[in-house]
């Protein structure tokens, strides 16, 4: 009985799932935290622009001049929750440009252009930033990080070689590393 109870329960959620509506009909590119599409139907789009909320003037500069180019009927803002609606003549525009248009007048594109970093990597950036401060602090500056870690490949790639029997990577792997972790100085 339990069984027949889940399965009635999946096929509820299925049916409810199916039977939704997207939100962005257009299929509109949707840029997290910059300018996400909310929703999107022809002659009607809403973004959410934390930049609205940020900078409330040139959030009106932008509705002043998308009303006034002719195929933009109205932009309401809502400042407070950082979106905007814009309502359009989909016959004269189509919505990626509304879009486009609102993000170029916002000063956007900058910041969706800039290569996206995860926060895993941002959290190994500051671990790694933390370990570099506490190396050369230690060291009295003599060493950075960087060069501690290429040093130790270093002393271990030649005691390897030294020794015959490294139970680890190969001396050359070793060296190899070295040489990569010296060569990278502008990538942390």
């Amino acid at each position: 009985m339990s069984h027949a109870w889940m399965v009635f329960a999946a096929a509820a959620a299925l049916v409810s799932a199916s039977g939704s509506k997207p939100r962005n009909t257009l299929k509109l590119p949707s840029f997290r935290g910059v300018a996400e599409v909310r929703s999107g139907i022809p002659g009607r789009l809403r973004l959410y622009m934390p930049a609205i909320a940020e900078n409330p003037e040139a959030a009106r500069a932008m509705k002043a001049q998308l009303e006034s180019a002719g195929a933009i009927i109205e932009v309401q803002l809502n400042e407070r929750t950082g979106t905007a609606l814009f309502l359009y003549d989909p016959e004269q525009v189509e919505a990626a440009v509304v879009e486009g248009a609102a993000i170029r007048l916002m000063g956007l594109d900058a910041e969706i252009n800039r290569q996206p970093v995860s926060r895993m990597e941002s959290g190994l950036r500051t671990l790694w930033d933390a370990v570099n401060h506490g190396v050369m602090e230690a060291t009295g500056g003599l060493m950075d990080a960087r060069m501690l870690t290429g040093s130790a490949l270093t002393v271990a790639a030649l005691r390897g070689l030294i020794t015959g029997g490294a139970k680890g990577p190969g001396a050359l792997t070793l060296l190899w590393w070295a040489a990569n972790v010296f060569r990278r100085r502008g990538n942390d």
